[in-house]
């Protein structure tokens, strides 16, 4: 094995264990206090596609599956100390394509998707959480996935979290992590179709190995004006070989940035994101976000808002030198049928012009929409057009509970979810299609 991912993973056991020593043991005398905790939650769903695009500017063929998601919980406190460990298994049952039939099926891989020690209050105003961990920050533009080559089934980040509580509603998290390009924690399941084993999941989707440094510092303290900053550095290792040898070129990127939260009437709201980019591999990059929301005092809380988000492009493609780089936000996003045209949901070079609107409709559903066209920030040599295509997305959620008066019920969310693509000019001929996404899902938490 190689020296540095044993380093690497003897350094995180031996923290996580150094935490059990001391959340399960008391000085002479002292009353033991541990407060133990546990629970599941369960997610299903059933996809219909077709025509979703692809990132060489192509198509899929119509698919029809079903997912199933379960992860259960522990968790053991003492006092401002705990240990939380969360065990996750995604498989799929698929009815179209037949070229997938073998994917992902049951039981596939049980995986650790949580695993770390917590101390909160350190010193009086920092809190410490150090292992495997969900991590996302602001509208998690920039950090949000730390496993987004295998989409939704986790979002982990392997590393270290320091939150610093400066006064009232202000922190400032300093965060380390390292990715690794398959899964170096045990797992348990089934060889894939593919022949490849359960550990080989490429969990970034690049074959390569991640790792970066950040710190984010968020101001709530006024309430009609709150701000963000932030600095995250980022560094790739592409052309992983093995479970234990990452080889190839080493690349990095560092972001800077900053987020406005203006708050100009009651119902009045804004927000504004911007941030720079530059790198080995990135001369100079960028993204933004502006929009403005309208939220009239009504029982059935409806907003409005208008927005743009622009990503900057390079005339090479995905990898160019002005092409943002995502740095850990690779999630679907923006939508199900237009995550698929970027590279592992890679998201770069897009001016989106759109509207969203929602609003509650009685005490148990929600409603929410959004569309508007999607276009290429520069146009790249091998698009015929810069008009990627036309996008509408409709969600409806609904609360059991809420809905049926009955206790037993809550913890649970029933949504339903369509999406509609028209595809334009950047698409290959004969692969512009519209592409149709529809969801059925629920979700329970015990």
């Amino acid at each position: 094995m190689n020296n540095k991912r044993k380093t690497k993973g003897a350094a995180i056991a031996c923290i996580i264990a150094a935490g059990a020593m001391q959340i399960t043991s008391a000085s002479p005398g002292a009353e033991t206090n541990m407060d133990f905790s546990a629970g599941a939650d369960l997610r299903l769903r059933y996809d219909g596609t077709d025509n979703l695009p692809t990132s060489s500017r192509g198509e899929s063929k119509a698919s029809d599956y079903g997912r199933f998601r379960f992860r259960g919980w522990m968790k053991a406190a003492y006092g401002d100390s705990s240990l939380y460990l969360r065990l996750a298994d995604e498989f799929r049952a698929y009815r179209a394509p037949d070229s997938n039939s073998r994917k992902q099926r049951w039981p596939d891989v049980l995986f650790i998707d949580s695993m770390y020690f917590e101390e909160t209050g350190l010193f009086g105003t920092i809190d410490l959480k150090i292992g495997r961990q969900d991590m996302s920050f602001g509208a998690k533009r920039l950090i949000s996935d730390g496993t987004g080559g295998d989409g939704s089934r986790s979002a982990f980040f392997d590393g270290v979290r320091a939150t610093w509580h400066a006064d009232g509603k202000r922190t400032l998290d300093a965060f380390g992590v390292y990715q690794t390009a398959d899964d170096w924690l045990p797992t348990l399941g089934r060889t894939h179709a593919n022949n490849k084993k359960p550990h080989d999941y490429d969990l970034n989707g690049f074959k390569q190995d991640e790792f970066g440094i950040g710190l984010y510092w968020q101001d709530r303290n006024e309430a009609d004006f709150g701000y963000d900053l932030y600095y995250v550095a980022k560094g790739e290792r592409r052309g992983h070989k093995s479970r234990y040898r990452s080889e190839g070129r080493l690349s990095d990127t560092h972001t800077v940035g900053f987020r406005l939260l203006p708050r100009f009437t009651k119902t009045l709201s804004g927000e504004l994101e911007l941030a720079g980019q530059t790198g080995s591999d990135v001369k100079l990059a960028g993204q933004g976000y502006a929009g403005v929301t309208w939220e009239p005092s009504l029982a059935a809380k409806p907003y409005l808002t208008g927005a743009c988000w622009i990503l900057s492009g390079d005339a090479d493609g995905e990898r160019g030198e002005h092409a943002w780089h995502a740095v850990f936000n690779r999630e679907t996003g923006l939508g199900e049928s237009i995550a698929p045209m970027y590279s592992k949901y890679s998201y770069t070079n897009l001016v989106y012009p759109h509207v969203a609107a929602g609003c509650k409709i009685g005490d148990f559903s929600k409603l929410k929409a959004q569309t508007g066209p999607l276009f290429t920030a520069v146009k790249e040599d091998d698009a015929d057009g810069s008009y990627r295509g036309l996008y509408a997305q409709l969600k409806y959620e609904i609360s059991p509970a809420k809905l049926l008066g009955f206790d037993i019920l809550k913890g649970g969310k029933i949504s339903f979810q369509v999406e509609c693509f028209d595809k334009g000019d950047w698409f290959n001929d004969g692969a512009d299609h519209t592409a149709i996404f529809g969801r059925m899902e629920l979700a329970w938490k015990f």
